[in-house]
């Protein structure tokens, strides 16, 4: 190709000759020059192309030829030339353009049929591969398909022979269990029959001893009513022996005093000079015998204090049914618990037994059964020495006399009637029941009831004692007759209504006392438990080597339980 520009005509327009060889066999000569694009794409191991991929890359083939033939008309550059000489150059420049064209045409249709050769040799190669893949693959499953066929019924055998040993297993483990359920139903029968026997010899051991026991009681019970008959016999029969005795005596100090009138009335002529002498003496004998008596009351004045004091230091302490309602449970109980309070009360109620006793003594004659004893109520509120617990052992008649001698002689001579703390429980009764009671059963409902009522016969015998023989009407005989009430008359009254709230007192602290009793045995027992487990003692008592602390707490338990 040449290209030049003619300079001898100046008005022209520049042109651009191009020339083309007719025959490309001058390109042909040398060796083909392969890009080096190319060159590196073919150098690179790449898989086979699809179809997809050849034709992206042919179309984008086409796009750099068309871009290449834009470029290249774009460089084209007419100039001026002679009209003879162009014309004659156009025609070559077509002709040559138009060989060219056809050359790239033809080289562009047997690179495309290359091309498809080429695709149609690897779609070829691809559907052969993809075909002895498929053999392959359905080869493979197949005998896939017969491994696992032959391994599922090899584990359908194994399955099948491990069920029957399982079965043959469970059959012998079921057998066994049922052989040793057999045995230990045996041996728990037999234990059970060995059991119910030793029971029934057991229960018929007791029945006797128990038919033993009560044939005694009756025994004694007869005896002792017989005892008592004889007893009421014997004493009724002094009595009356006592009644003549004193009869006859009355009868004889009336004669003797009927003869000693008479003697008197006698001789009173011949005394009347002597009487004067006689007045004389009994005068000094009177004047002496009054200031001794003034000497004893002041005595008793001092020390014990009439009635009227001691019912007035009582009512300074301010212990009344209404101040106790209204006080706390734990000052009523530190004011209860006092020392001044508890020998103000016991130095009234001692005050209250001797006028009782003496109430009692006068009226001894007229009604000898008015006087209530209370010994055997008065024995459970008192307050002993430390007992140990009482054994249900059987002892013998004689054995419960000697002791019942022991421990009377050890008991102080006489209890007193009105026991101080009694006394004073009976207004922590009345103030705090829901303190003092644990439940609201019969047993508490009658306490309260019977405390209720001697606090009012205590206070209304005080009031009397302060303010003097009261009057009231009587609603139940008839409202319009006064009704007195004298110190002596409710005294009664407060006695009456004492031995009524002592009764209900010892009922209640008998059954709170057992209550209290079972609560520290189960509480011992717990206790025990716990040591044992803490431990680890077995039943012979073996705990092996025991720790510092566990001894410690072994100790704690056995010396407050056994000791």
């Amino acid at each position: 190709m040449v290209a030049g520009v003619d300079s001898s005509d100046p008005a022209r327009v520049a042109g651009i000759a191009m020339d083309f060889p007719v025959s490309d066999e001058a390109a042909f000569v040398s060796p083909p020059r392969v890009p080096p694009r190319l060159r590196r794409r073919l150098v690179e191991s790449r898989s086979p192309s699809t179809a997809e991929e050849i034709e992206a890359k042919l179309r984008d083939a086409d796009r750099r030829r068309q871009q290449f033939y834009e470029r290249l008309s774009s460089k084209a550059r007419p100039k001026m030339r002679s009209p003879s000489r162009s014309s004659s150059n156009e025609e070559d420049l077509g002709q040559r353009l138009e060989a060219k064209l056809q050359a790239a045409e033809q080289k562009r249709l047997s690179i495309l049929a290359k091309a498809q050769m080429r695709l149609a040799r690897l779609d070829e190669l691809r559907q052969a591969a993809k075909i002895e893949v498929q053999m392959r693959f359905e080869k493979e499953r197949k005998n896939l398909g017969t491994k696992v066929e032959s391994r599922v019924q090899q584990a359908e055998e194994n399955r099948m022979l491990i069920q029957k040993a399982y079965r043959q297993r469970r059959a012998t483990l079921k057998e066994r269990t049922s052989q040793s359920l057999l045995r230990r139903m045996a041996r728990e029968s037999k234990y059970k029959e060995r059991v119910r026997a030793a029971i029934h010899q057991k229960r018929v051991a007791a029945e006797k001893k128990r038919l033993g026991l009560l044939e005694a009681e009756k025994k004694r019970a007869r005896a002792r009513v017989l005892q008592v008959r004889r007893v009421a016999k014997s004493v009724s029969h002094q009595r009356e022996i006592e009644r003549r005795r004193i009869k006859d005596q009355l009868e004889d100090r009336l004669q003797r005093a009927k003869r000693q009138r008479a003697e008197y009335l006698r001789q009173r002529g011949r005394l009347h000079g002597s009487v004067r002498v006689n007045l004389k003496k009994m005068h000094r004998q009177a004047d002496l015998l009054s200031r001794k008596l003034a000497r004893c009351w002041r005595r008793f004045l001092k020390l014990k204090g009439t009635t009227l004091t001691l019912a007035k230091a009582f009512d300074a302490l301010k212990i009344n049914e209404e101040c106790v309602k209204s006080m706390p449970f734990e000052q009523l109980a530190l004011l209860i618990e006092s020392t001044a309070t508890l020998e103000t009360v016991k130095a009234l109620l001692d005050r209250f037994e001797s006028r009782f006793k003496l109430s009692q003594a006068f009226a001894a004659t007229t009604s000898p059964s008015s006087w209530n004893n209370i010994d055997h109520l008065l024995k459970r509120v008192a307050s002993p020495n430390r007992r140990g617990t009482p054994r249900t052992s059987s002892r013998s008649r004689d054995t419960k006399k000697q002791g019942s001698i022991r421990q009377a002689a050890k008991i102080p001579a006489k209890l007193s009637r009105y026991q101080v703390r009694v006394v004073l429980c009976a207004y922590m009764i009345l103030g705090h029941p829901d303190a003092v009671f644990s439940g609201q059963g019969e047993r508490e409902i009658a306490l309260a009831q019977s405390a209720k009522s001697f606090v009012r016969e205590f206070e209304l015998l005080i009031k009397i004692i302060l303010d003097g023989p009261m009057q009231s009407s009587d609603e139940e005989s008839d409202p319009t007759l006064p009704r007195r009430w004298a110190f002596r008359s409710q005294l009664v009254a407060f006695d009456k209504a004492w031995c009524s709230y002592l009764n209900c007192f010892v009922v209640w602290k008998v059954k709170d006392a057992r209550s209290l009793e079972e609560d520290l045995v189960r509480a011992a027992c717990q206790l025990e438990l716990s040591m044992i487990q803490t431990c680890k003692m077995t039943p012979k008592g073996d705990n092996g080597a025991l720790t510092h602390d566990m001894k410690a707490i072994q100790k704690q338990v056995f010396y407050p339980l056994y000791e």
